[in-house]
C-alpha cells in the first residue's frame, strides 16, 4: 500500500507547503484536490509557475510523488462545458504524469438512477476515451463510489454496460455509511477494479452538511482496520488516502493533526523518505 493524503486537508496551502507536510509525516505520497483555497488547480499551477520540471524537482527533493488529481467532473451532468473543463484538467494532470484523475458518477443517492443516466454515463465515457487515444494521454480516468455511485451494484452496472472496464477510487466511507456495505462485503464485489482508496472516519452526530460529523481516525464508528486488513491481505498495492475534507467542513482540526493522530494508531505504518519506493510522478 502507497500512503497518501488528499490536499483537500490543507485548502489554503501552497504546492511546496503541501509536498512538506508530506514529508514531515514521512508520507511518500498526496492527491491533488485544492490548494491555496482553489480546486482550479490548472489555473492555479500556471499563474504560480509551477511547470512540470518545477514539480518533479519539488517532488524529489520532498521524496514525495503525485498519485492522483480529483476533477469535478459528473459522468451524468447535461452541462457541456464540463468536458472542456475535463479535457483542460487531463491535459494538465498527464503533463504532470499524474497517472490517475478522479471523477463522480453525479445524480444523488436518495434518487434511483435511470437507464438515460446510464446512457449518458456511457456516452461521457465514450467521449473521453476518444479524447484520450486522439491526444495521447497516459493517465486514467477512476470513477469514486460516491453520489448515486456510493454503493457497489451501480458502479458494478455501469461496467457491466461499458465495452471496456471503467476502475474506481474505492471511497470506503461512502459505501459503508450511504451504501450500507460492509467493507469486506464492498471488497468481494469491486475490489478487481479499485486503484486507490480513500479512508476517513466518523460518528452519528448530525454537523452543518450532514447527518454525521466526520471525526479523527479512530474516534468514529468506521472500520477502519477492518479496511486496512483487506488492503493487506489481497496485497493492494494501489494509493490509500486520508481524505481530510476541511475545505469543505471547516470545522475539522488542521490535517497535520489529523495526521498526527493517524500515525498513532496501530494499523498505520509509514514509510520513511529513504524507504520509500523510487520517486516518480508516475505509478510504475
Amino acid at each position: 500500500m502507497q500512503w497518501c493524503f488528499s490536499t483537500l486537508g490543507c485548502p489554503e496551502a501552497s504546492l511546496p507547503e503541501a509536498f512538506a507536510l508530506a514529508s514531515e509525516f514521512f508520507i511518500p505520497a498526496i492527491e491533488l484536490r485544492s490548494l491555496q483555497n482553489t480546486v482550479e488547480l490548472p489555473k492555479l499551477f500556471a499563474e504560480s509557475g509551477w511547470s512540470p520540471p518545477v514539480v518533479r524537482d519539488l517532488a524529489a527533493h520532498h521524496h514525495v510523488r503525485l498519485a492522483s488529481a480529483g476533477s469535478s467532473f459528473k459522468l451524468i451532468s447535461p452541462e457541456a462545458s464540463e468536458r472542456a473543463a475535463l479535457t483542460e484538467f487531463c491535459a494538465w494532470a498527464d503533463a504532470l504524469d499524474i497517472p490517475f484523475v478522479r471523477i463522480f458518477g453525479g445524480g444523488k443517492w436518495s434518487v434511483p438512477l435511470t437507464d438515460a443516466d446510464f446512457q449518458m454515463a456511457i456516452q461521457n465515457l465514450d467521449w473521453w476515451r476518444a479524447e484520450k487515444s486522439a491526444r495521447g494521454w497516459r493517465l486514467e480516468l477512476l470513477l469514486e463510489t460516491h453520489d448515486a455511485f456510493a454503493a457497489s451494484e451501480p458502479c458494478l452496472h455501469l461496467n457491466r454496460r461499458l465495452a471496456q472496464p471503467l476502475n474506481l477510487i474505492w471511497d470506503s466511507h461512502h459505501t459503508w455509511r450511504f451504501g450500507g456495505e460492509k467493507p469486506a462485503e464492498t471488497w468481494r464485489q469491486i475490489g478487481p477494479l479499485v486503484r486507490h482508496v480513500h479512508f476517513k472516519d466518523s460518528m452519528d452526530k448530525p454537523s452543518a452538511r450532514h447527518p454525521y460529523t466526520y471525526v479523527l481516525c479512530g474516534q468514529g464508528q468506521m472500520p477502519l482496520g477492518d479496511i486496512i486488513a483487506i488492503l493487506r491481505g489481497n496485497n493492494f498495492k494501489g494509493g490509500v488516502s486520508l481524505e481530510w475534507e476541511k475545505l469543505w467542513h471547516p470545522y475539522l482540526a488542521p490535517l497535520s493533526t489529523a495526521l498526527d493522530g493517524l500515525r498513532k494508531l496501530p494499523w498505520f505504518l509509514p514509510l520513511t523518505p529513504r524507504a520509500a519506493s523510487p520517486v516518480s510522478v508516475r505509478a510504475a
